[in-house]
């Protein structure tokens, strides 16, 4: 990892993860030093120090430190300069660094410094009808960022959370599948997508209008009716007190705000006029359902 979120809060890791506060959040960056020769690296800095001999050593070091990494060669040997984030300290036995994100240095004895370790962009990409954020590898905020590039080899775990009114499908590409933690070995370029879909927790609004008909004609029953989805079913019951003496069932369809619907139901001719009830209930594609709306019906 080129970096590492650090989230100063009382909190649990995964509420850590999700913070989105710009001053909640503290940055460590890795620095990694590669030595070949005979000779050492040391140096200390905010967070972690090093003390590295022929290979490649790492540490998290908080951003906005000043770093002093001091090459010393064995007996009999020479330091022979400075490479990558290094290179303009040339063959100064110090090099200083200002921390202010991933710095990769090389450092050579009796040879020419190795080339940095390639670096290569992970970019995380988002879809589905639903939102959420990701997070990994502490350069990983998306969020705003959807892209960072790490150092080869380098594991970056992805961490998807849902926002209120989503579910987290799943990860593709990058080797990623199933809905739990993606983790990505970084080899070349990747694009990993997460997939999240829109959850109807919200049952539609349903209101219904008086209504009046003489029997053996059509009683034309009106309603107003709702649903953040734009599309719901209508089941409608005409009550003689309490007894049930018809039913209207509307398709689902596609229903708008503040527009009147109208459901027929035949009155038969043999109905006793008076005051009667029709009450109706409403259900989405996810199978939520209205309050019951009820309404007075007059049959003379």
């Amino acid at each position: 990892m080129k970096g590492l979120l650090v989230l100063v809060a009382a909190a649990s890791a995964l509420a850590g993860w999700a913070a989105t506060t710009a001053s909640a959040r503290t940055f460590h960056y890795q620095i990694t030093v590669t030595v070949s020769g005979p000779g050492k690296v040391t140096g200390n800095g905010d967070g972690g120090s090093f003390d590295c001999r022929d290979g490649s050593c790492s540490t998290m070091i908080r951003e906005r430190t000043l770093l002093t990494l001091t090459a010393t060669p064995d007996d009999g040997a020479q330091f022979t300069g400075w490479g990558g984030s290094c290179v303009d300290s040339h063959s100064d036995a110090e090099c200083t660094l200002q921390i202010s994100g991933p710095k990769d240095v090389t450092a050579g004895f009796g040879n020419p410094p190795p080339p940095a370790p390639p670096r290569f962009a992970l970019t995380v990409h988002k879809a589905g009808t639903g939102s959420g954020y990701v997070a990994g590898g502490s350069a990983i905020d998306c969020g705003p960022t959807c892209a960072a590039a790490f150092t080869q080899n380098t594991q970056v775990t992805l961490l998807a959370i849902p926002d209120d009114g989503s579910d987290f499908v799943g990860w593709s590409g990058g080797g990623c599948s199933g809905s739990s933690q993606c983790t990505v070995t970084i080899t070349a370029a990747t694009d990993v997508t997460a997939t999240f879909d829109h959850v109807d927790r919200n049952p539609p609004h349903l209101r219904t209008s008086p209504a009046s008909a003489a029997r053996g004609t059509i009683a034309k029953l009106r309603f107003r009716v709702y649903d953040d989805d734009k599309r719901s079913r209508e089941v409608l019951t005409i009550l003689r007190g309490k007894v049930p003496i018809g039913q209207v069932v509307v398709p689902m369809a596609r229903v708008h705000y503040r527009e009147i619907y109208t459901a027929t139901w035949p009155v038969p001719r043999t109905e006793a006029p008076g005051r009667h009830m029709w009450c109706a209930v409403a259900s989405d594609q996810a199978g939520n359902q209205s309050k019951r709306s009820c309404s007075i019906l007059r049959i003379a």
